[in-house]
């Protein structure tokens, strides 16, 4: 069944209820808060207020109050009332009369078990019989920990099982639309994993329970046979129910986007529900009662403020929020309104907290689905999206990779290994080299950054080593040549480098650095590291680079790398001794396992990568 049929029963149903008799209305009563027994209060020696239909409502501070009022029997036959004090939730009460002579005494005790009442029904009531035109006065003494009132009706029996029948008819529809959305809900929480729907099903759940120990429901359907008071259940289960319905709003209007002072707001009055609903069985039962009379307006207007302003930046389905908060004000309104007799009597008034909030979980539910089906149109963009730029990441995958050498360098004297590892699908470290009949030119660069910003900057700096061919001899005047050229092409990015020129003939290294770590010769199984010092590549356009000179022999493996090989392996570690340890171990493996081993032993050391990481090893014949 579809939400909008449900809505049509729920109405048809509740239209259905409220057909037949109408509520008999309330006695007149007087009233006292003179602290009496049952047969000082019979010897009339209490100071009575001023009979008052209206009055039965008597605060929050108040621990007790009597009542009396009068039954009156006008037709000429016996006859059964039922008096019926609309309270399920009352501590104590005591009901008391005189006849012929006698004091006739009911009690009802509120944490004692459903099944010990004498007539089992979810508030307190008693049968009386009047004989012929019998006027009988009644006195009842009430005492409540929390809201002190005293809502008497009396019923002719006929008519009071009736309504209990269209009651019990409301109620079920009622339950039956909390529950069966409850369930729908949560189905779609397990498939969409959207934890508004988590935090929406959890408030139907606490809003099932507040209504099923509010309306006496609880004991007389789950728990008859137990002794307990439902008060610290309930005020714990409205705290949770504001608490659960302020996270649904916050993750349903997306306010830690468009306003996080309200997102912030609404998160601390999350903090004090819950940690009210902690102290519910701890803190005087008025002062729950009283704080929930201002906590409620108070989640109300925040809410509606919250989803006004959602509202108002674009988050459609937040019509939808304001339409069911404004329902369950309309409805809890008509409600209170009716209870105290200050409107007439009509369905929307005798159920309106019912129709409210019924109107406001579908309507929740609704506003769910206009917002999954938004989050699926943009899961949708967003895969065709994402799927685009695996294109383009792809694409630009393919261009750095022609941007580096295609194969490595065919030279008798030297044979290389390269290990080229990005970050991402693409990065910023770059090598290339130059092949000649003397001598073999090496550059290994690292732009700043990650990811394809860096990579297309890679290729401005292939540019530049390609320009500066002329230098390849000269380490310092390549680099600077390369420097030049960046500090005019480069925009708040900046490059190091390193460039190495191996003359075969006299076999000697010369190299020059710019802000690139050391490398290392390995030699007869000892490791020595060289660095040259210098400003990185696109700071200053005049800045003039050292060269350094080392002298070679055949059988040296020389180990060029950039700093996405060791860092982050071990914090405040140099680099020395974290290769170091690393390398002693395999120095004696051919080059391709060497080169391979290195990189699976730091790869075991590292948890997650954070840089690119490139790795050359040259071996000299």
């Amino acid at each position: 069944m579809t939400l909008m049929p449900r809505i049509n029963l729920f109405l048809f149903v509740l239209a259905l209820v409220s057909c037949g008799n109408q509520l008999p209305k309330r006695p007149l009563i007087q009233f006292t808060f003179e602290t009496k027994t049952l047969e000082e209060v019979l010897s009339e020696n209490v100071v009575w207020s001023k009979a008052h239909e209206m009055k039965y409502h008597f605060g929050y501070w108040k621990p007790s109050v009597w009542v009396k009022f009068e039954i009156t029997n006008a037709k000429e036959e016996r006859k059964d009332y039922i008096l019926e004090l609309e309270s399920p939730w009352v501590d104590e009460v005591l009901i008391g009369w005189l006849s012929k002579g006698k004091i006739i005494k009911r009690t009802f005790n509120g944490s004692s078990s459903f099944s010990e009442r004498e007539i089992p029904h979810r508030s307190p009531i008693y049968k009386l019989t009047l004989e012929p035109f019998e006027t009988r006065t009644i006195y009842a003494y009430i005492k409540n920990s929390g809201i002190l009132n005293a809502p008497f009706r009396i019923w002719e029996i006929n008519s009071f099982f009736d309504r209990i029948e269209r009651d019990y008819i409301a109620n079920g529809v009622y339950f039956g639309i909390i529950f069966a959305l409850l369930l729908y809900n949560l189905l779609i929480y397990i498939s969409v994993r959207e934890k508004a729907y988590i935090y929406y099903c959890f408030y139907l759940a606490t809003l099932m329970i507040n209504y099923l120990l509010l309306g006496g429901f609880f004991k007389q359907l789950l728990v008859p046979d137990l002794e307990l008071s439902i008060k610290p259940y309930l005020y714990v289960s409205v705290n949770l129910s504001l608490m659960f319905v302020g996270l649904y709003s916050l993750t349903f209007l997306d306010l830690k986007k468009i306003n996080p002072l309200l997102d912030r707001v609404i998160l601390l009055s999350v903090v004090c529900f819950a940690f009210m609903a902690l102290l519910s069985f701890l803190l005087p039962y008025n002062w729950m009662e009283v704080s929930f009379i201002y906590s409620f307006p108070y989640m109300f207007l925040v809410l509606m403020s919250a989803g006004a302003y959602s509202y108002l930046k674009g988050v459609k389905s937040s019509s939808f929020f304001l339409l069911a908060w404004f329902t369950l004000f309309i409805g809890v309104i008509f409600d209170s309104l009716t209870k105290a007799a200050l409107i007439p009597f009509s369905t929307f008034g005798r159920y309106g907290v019912q129709i409210g909030t019924a109107f406001e979980v579908i309507l929740f539910s609704l506003a769910l689905g206009r917002r999954l089906r938004f989050l699926l149109e943009e899961n949708l963009i967003s895969k065709n999206e994402l799927t685009t730029i695996k294109k383009d990441l792809e694409t630009a995958r393919k261009i750095q990779m022609r941007i580096l050498p295609n194969k490595l360098p065919q030279n008798l004297k030297l044979t290389m290994e390269v290990s080229y590892l990005p970050l991402y699908d693409i990065g910023g470290d770059f090598y290339d080299f130059f092949e000649f009949s003397d001598g073999f030119g090496l550059v290994i660069a690292d732009v700043t950054g990650h990811g394809v910003s860096a990579a297309l900057d890679s290729s401005t700096v292939k540019i530049a080593f390609r320009n500066a061919k002329e230098y390849k001899e000269s380490p310092s005047e390549l680099v600077a040549a390369m420097n030049r050229f960046l500090c005019t092409s480069l925009h708040a990015r900046f490059v190091t480098v390193a460039y190495f020129y191996l003359d075969l003939v006299k076999m000697k290294l010369h190299f020059s650095s710019a802000g690139s770590p050391p490398f290392l010769i390995i030699r007869n199984r000892e490791i020595e590291s060289f660095e040259c010092p210098g400003l990185l590549l696109g700071v200053r356009s005049n800045f003039e680079y050292e060269e350094k000179i080392v002298p070679l022999q055949e059988g040296d493996r020389l180990v060029i790398f950039t700093d996405g090989l060791y860092e982050n392996l071990k914090p405040g570690a140099d680099f020395a001794s974290i290769l170091y340890p690393e390398i002693l171990p395999i120095v004696d493996l051919s080059q391709n396992e060497f080169h391979q081993k290195l990189l699976d032993r730091l790869s075991k050391m590292r948890q997650n990568a954070k840089d690119d990481i490139t790795l050359i090893s040259l071996d000299l014949h």
